[in-house]
């Protein structure tokens, strides 16, 4: 009778357990564990896990939802942003950006331009969630794109420039005066990214150029004119590949992923009304011991996010939703160096030519159909930007309750 009753009490005891006073170092054990969209819903249990999973721990820098920003919105108080993911959709009140252009994004920092006259841009790095700005020397007009080493909270980021009308780069470290301009020999650039320390740039030929980020710190800090090294690849494609995209125009995208360097190429036809449509995607890894494209079927876990400003790829299984081998992309223009600023005129443009016109889509690799899939980018907008909204400012903000 006595070891019953001593079992019932150890019983009771058992269930009464208050799972709100773990120790919190257990409690984020658990919490990184867990994908994503569950830390989301887990932090309206009690406020004691909130507030282990709305911290800003360094372990949980990387985590965060995608996110787009939408263009049009440079003189709005607020500018409105949407996940596809959850099927939210968030007016982000930003007076730090009111009369600047979104030009891109690293992680949870926004590219900030504000276009102070025809020929000259002002550029700032914005975390719209910590608040935290950084500025940037002002550059001439003529790039299409910027890419960053690191966070801009990380010592030695650098930030790179590429040129929309010559084979010219420049770069600047937080500090600098001005930037550092590396010119080169042949076309423009089409795309470029940052993997395991080094810069690659994508060539109209598909060839790629490597700069390593401490050849360029090196570079910056020096007094002399010192010479950027610059690795020129030349890497091969399938003539039955180079046969198949002369059907079509191609946007060319460079995705690093898993530390892997992946060209994606998004084929589309121009149709009347200046209407864009895209007609399929494919996908290519680059084979670093043979210098060559390989073709990828299936990204296994990982979900590409496209876009003309930047591209990441995320793992679907961090995130907690069932997308595998698909491909998110923003309706981007068909000139890879064209930016909003400059494309005032694409504005107005009356929707009544085609109500089914969008400003994302989303495609599955390895579909047995492509040739029903069709896309119609809205030329009535520049395209939304990814950028990643952050665990904690998501469990802060946007738990159910």
């Amino acid at each position: 009778m006595g070891r019953r009753r001593n079992k019932r009490r150890k019983k009771e005891k058992r269930m009464n357990v208050d799972w709100a006073e773990l120790p919190q170092s257990i409690l984020e054990i658990i919490f990184e564990r867990l994908p994503l969209i569950d830390c989301i819903s887990v932090s309206d249990v009690c406020r004691a896990w909130s507030n282990v999973i709305g911290q800003e721990l360094s372990c949980w820098q990387r985590r965060g939802v995608p996110w787009l920003m939408m263009c049009g919105e440079k003189d709005r108080h607020a500018r409105t942003c949407l996940s596809i993911l959850q099927n939210q959709d968030w007016e982000m009140v930003l007076p730090q950006a009111i009369g600047r252009y979104c030009w891109g994004s690293y992680q949870d920092w926004l590219i900030l331009v504000k276009d102070v006259d025809c020929f000259n841009l002002d550029i700032s790095l914005l975390n719209p969630f910590s608040r935290k700005k950084t500025d940037l020397p002002k550059t001439w007009n003529f790039y299409h794109k910027m890419v960053l080493s690191a966070l801009p909270s990380v010592e030695n980021f650098v930030c790179m420039l590429v040129h929309g009308q010559h084979r010219e780069l420049a770069f600047c470290v937080h500090g600098a005066q001005s930037w550092l301009k590396h010119r080169l020999d042949g076309e423009p650039f089409e795309d470029a990214v940052f993997s395991d320390g080094s810069f690659y740039l994508l060539s109209s030929d598909y060839n790629i150029s490597q700069i390593k980020v401490t050849d360029v710190l090196a570079a910056i800090r020096t007094d002399d004119d010192c010479e950027i090294e610059t690795g020129c690849h030349e890497v091969k494609m399938s003539e039955e590949q180079e046969d198949e995209q002369e059907n079509y125009t191609v946007l060319k995208y460079l995705v690093e992923s898993c530390g892997e360097l992946l060209l994606v190429c998004r084929f589309y036809s121009t149709k009347p009304n200046a209407i864009l449509e895209t007609h399929d995607f494919k996908v290519y890894k680059l084979d670093f011991s043979l210098m060559a494209w390989k073709r990828v079927h299936d990204l296994g876990d990982q979900v590409l996010f496209l876009g003309k400003c930047c591209s990441r790829s995320v793992s679907s299984g961090e995130l907690g939703v069932p997308m595998t081998n698909r491909i998110y992309f923003s309706n981007d223009h068909a000139a890879p160096w064209w930016n909003e600023w400059d494309s005032s005129h694409l504005y107005g443009i009356p929707a009544r030519f085609d109500p089914d016109r969008r400003d994302w889509g989303v495609f599955k690799l390895g579909d047995d159909n492509p040739e029903n899939f069709r896309f119609r980018g809205n030329t009535d907008c520049w395209a939304p930007i990814w950028f990643t909204a952050p665990q904690w400012w998501c469990c802060r903000n946007l738990a159910l309750r």
